[in-house]
């Protein structure tokens, strides 16, 4: 492919995501889980509407099953900081601590009640894809190269 080709083919990829995926609303269950398929995928949530996480998967049934625990999924994590920091029992979680069993309720539902999700399955450039969307996307919850929430 030339890079002409190649930019082509990203920009066509990136309009199917962003304009033409169908958004799914998300349930914090197993059977939701099971109603994506075992392969390669460009993912992006939106909050209210807006685009706030893009990332990308060799396993998109596998990587949304990751989305039910905050130790596996940094989308989880961020959310629990951003909405829950001033929470009492609010405790930094990680890949290896949970929140709270009442904040990780709580994120639950913030989850299930805002969030969608809508992707692409795609094999090739999903890397590129998904760093070209961060690029000009900067979605608040998506920290490449980066510790913690966003500050801007």
């Amino acid at each position: 492919m030339t890079k002409l080709e190649i930019e082509q083919y990203l920009l066509k990829l990136e309009d199917n995501l962003i304009h033409k995926s169908d958004s799914h609303i998300i349930k914090i269950t197993r059977d939701w889980v099971k109603q994506f398929p075992n392969e390669a995928a460009v993912y992006l949530f939106r909050e209210d509407g807006k685009i706030c996480y893009v990332g990308e998967t060799g396993n998109l049934k596998g990587r949304m099953g990751d989305i039910l625990n905050t130790q596996n999924h940094t989308l989880r994590r961020n959310l629990g900081q951003h909405y829950f920091a001033n929470h009492p029992l609010y405790e930094k979680a990680s890949s290896r601590k949970k929140y709270a069993p009442e904040i990780e309720l709580l994120l639950n539902e913030r989850i299930e009640n805002h969030l969608t999700i809508s992707f692409i399955l795609t094999d090739l450039g999903r890397k590129e894809l998904e760093e070209r969307l961060f690029e000009k996307l900067d979605p608040l919850y998506s920290l490449k190269g980066k510790r913690g929430l966003k500050t801007s």
